[in-house]
This record gives structure tokens, C-alpha cells and sequence, in this order.
């Protein structure tokens, strides 16, 4: 009878650490999907990289093509 408590002792142990430990990595993997630092917030960023990215280009262009109109109007003015 004590062997069969005994046995019954520690499957209840077993029990409550893997309950214990299912509960720590649930709450770790939705932190990793839905936390601060989930894949979402990574693709979201990741999209906001490309996109400021695409604008330095686009601003670099626009400043280049400013710049040489300005020096064109500025050769047009008679020197001083």
C-alpha cells in the first residue's frame, strides 16, 4: 500500500512540474507572437525600413535635381 501511494505521490509531482512548466512556455510563446518584440512588430518595422529606405532615395534624387537647377538659375545671373 505505501509503494502505491508512494507511486501516487510523485505521479501528482510530475503532474503539477509539467503543468508548471507548460504554463511558463505558453506565456513565453505568446510573448514572442504578441509581445513588444513579436514577429509582428519585427515585419512591421521591417516595412517601415524599406519604406524610409525608398524615401532617402527618393528625397536624394529630389534634392540632386533641385541642386542643379539651382546652379543653372545661379550661372544665369549676372556676377557682381
Amino acid at each position: 500500500m505505501k509503494k502505491k501511494q508512494r507511486g501516487l505521490k510523485k505521479f501528482f509531482v510530475i503532474v503539477i512540474i509539467s503543468v508548471i512548466v507548460t504554463i511558463f512556455l505558453s506565456y513565453h510563446v505568446a510573448n514572442i507572437l504578441f509581445g513588444d518584440n513579436s514577429l509582428k512588430v519585427y515585419n512591421s518595422l521591417k516595412h517601415k525600413r524599406d519604406y524610409l529606405q525608398n524615401e532617402i532615395k527618393r528625397l536624394q534624387k529630389e534634392n540632386a535635381y533641385l541642386q542643379k537647377e539651382y546652379f543653372e538659375l545661379k550661372n544665369l545671373e549676372p556676377e557682381q
